[in-house]
């Protein structure tokens, strides 16, 4: 964490690229403490935790990650884009099955961090706008600020509005796409032996829960956010929607896989206590 600066004239917060992620629906959660607990339960285990070089802050309903380490030139800003990235893909896969959702930014400008003796305080322009822009955006998943857009080597996007791009951050379903140019259903076969079944599995889940909730959900406003995320994936993947949407989301309608195993590992996991908070382990209260 840096240290307070002194403030001289020309003193100015230091640019960081940030992630800011916002939890949707949070107020409706927080009428069932235990989801909420369950959520941040999961927050506390992602990679972002774990490395060195960002830091992460949650508060009520948001996570922010931020570059705690000073950029040296184009190399480490695209580094530092993926990485950024990459901790919104683990919290998407970690959700998947769940029903919970995020709207997040990836973004550059002023943020300070600094651990006081009893508080953290943080605040700065990137901060500020990404607050107000999120609110302005429709979907849910990843937007990438335009001005990063050079930095992105890794995630595929489509322009959403002049100033973001959504972000895909589900490479199986790039991958279905592209495999199944030829046509579908194809062969299961390159899914099943290497294992990648089940992270095809976890990525067709999590479309089919989109469109469900973009033709179901009973609140016309979520039921919108949920309409312009399907949009994003039927624009993108046109080939693999159509196929799933036309077939009720049939899996054996893209390829031809060990889906029942796969389903059983999910439905295993979803069950298991991995992800769940235990108000009597010891140390809680």
């Amino acid at each position: 964490m840096e240290s307070v600066p002194a403030l001289s004239p020309g003193w100015m917060v230091p640019e960081r690229y940030l992630l800011y992620l916002d939890i949707l629906g949070f107020a409706e959660m927080a009428q069932s403490p235990r989801r909420v607990l369950d959520l941040y339960q999961i927050i506390d285990g992602l990679n972002v935790h774990r490395h060195p070089d960002f830091r992460a802050l949650v508060f009520s309903d948001t996570l922010i990650v931020y570059n705690a380490v000073e950029l040296q030139g184009g190399h480490d800003k695209q580094v530092c884009v993926m990485y950024l990235a990459e901790f919104a893909q683990d919290l998407l896969r970690r959700l998947i099955g769940r029903d919970y959702y995020f709207r997040a930014i990836l973004t550059k400008g002023g943020f300070l961090h600094h651990r006081f003796d009893n508080l953290d305080a943080f605040f700065g322009q990137a901060l500020i706008d990404s607050y107000r822009n999120e609110k302005d955006l429709t979907g849910c998943g990843l937007f990438l600020d335009e001005r990063l857009l050079a930095e992105n080597r890794i995630f595929p996007t489509r322009r959403h509005c002049e100033r973001f791009h959504y972000v895909f951050l589900t490479p199986s379903i790039q991958y279905l796409s592209d495999y199944g140019d030829s046509g579908f259903p194809f062969s299961g076969e390159p899914l099943d032996s290497t294992d990648m079944t089940l992270q095809v599995y976890a990525e067709l889940t999590f479309l089919a829960d989109v469109y469900r909730k973009s033709m179901e959900h009973p609140t016309p406003n979520v039921r919108a956010k949920f309409q312009a995320t399907w949009s994003f994936y039927q624009l993108q993947f046109p080939l693999v929607c159509n196929v799933l949407r036309e077939s009720g989301f049939d899996f054996n309608s893209v390829a031809d896989a060990d889906w029942r195993a796969a389903k059983s590992h999910f439905d295993n996991e979803l069950e298991s206590d991995y992800y769940r908070f235990h108000a009597t382990r010891p140390g809680d209260h």
